[in-house]
């Protein structure tokens, strides 16, 4: 699993895409896919939880930084974030495995355009968890059920940049909150950050040279399999 991350519009879906597509130009099975957690079963008790507090605050519809706020103090409650990352955690890891097992367990490489390093972002935000401090969510034991990818990639760009990209009314403020928690993974991750605002052709060559190292080791492996088969 190679795994490209990053605020929204920061061109990802498009990295993904090209880098799936040059992998297969060299004769390597590769495949790109969205894998961001999405809410399915839990999915009418958010939209439950979302109207309540927005009721009881009074809170305007799209005023995204009072419902932030109002998120953050109901998330103090320790019992809360316990389930809330209970419920989580156990429904992406569930949907990691759906979308990537089959053609992992083929042989394919699977390019995630997201990870559960974005929804961990979301976690932190929503806890009122520092940047500095996201070290500490990532001890969580349900982590474990994911897959552990071979690379990680962060692409950054300017929210209101990203906001402009994305023109599905995505606030910036929504992406600069989350702009220094990408930062800060990328730090605890030892993953490399490409800028996001160059042209796209010079992203994808940025991508590729960061993938060198590991398309090498890749074809290494390939030719000791051949060696042992002809040895067999």
């Amino acid at each position: 699993m190679i795994v490209l991350c990053g605020l929204d519009g920061s061109g990802k879906s498009t990295q993904a895409a090209i880098l799936a597509e040059c992998l297969r130009s060299e004769g390597i099975r590769a495949r790109a896919v969205w894998n961001r957690w999405r809410p399915t079963l839990s999915a009418p008790l958010i939209g439950i939880a979302k109207r309540a507090l927005s009721g009881r605050e009074k809170i305007a519809e799209g005023d995204y930084e009072s419902f932030r706020e109002a998120k953050r103090r109901e998330m103090a409650s320790g019992w809360k974030r316990g389930l809330w990352q209970l419920m989580v955690w156990a429904e992406y890891a569930c949907q990691v495995h759906w979308r990537t097992l089959g053609r992992r367990l083929g042989g394919a490489v699977v390019i995630c355009d997201r990870y559960v390093y974005d929804t961990m972002i979301d976690v932190a935000i929503n806890f009122s968890t520092p940047p500095d401090r996201l070290s500490s969510l990532m001890k969580i034991p349900l982590l474990s059920l994911f897959p552990k990818p071979a690379l990680v990639i962060f692409i950054d760009v300017d929210p209101v940049v990203g906001a402009a990209r994305k023109d599905d009314g995505t606030p910036a403020a929504y992406l600069a909150d989350r702009r220094e928690y990408y930062r800060a993974m990328a730090r605890i991750l030892e993953a490399p950050i490409v800028d996001g605002g160059a042209p796209a052709a010079e992203v994808a060559s940025r991508v590729w040279e960061l993938a060198a190292p590991w398309r090498r080791g890749l074809s290494r492996a390939g030719a000791r399999r051949e060696d042992r088969g002809k040895n067999a």
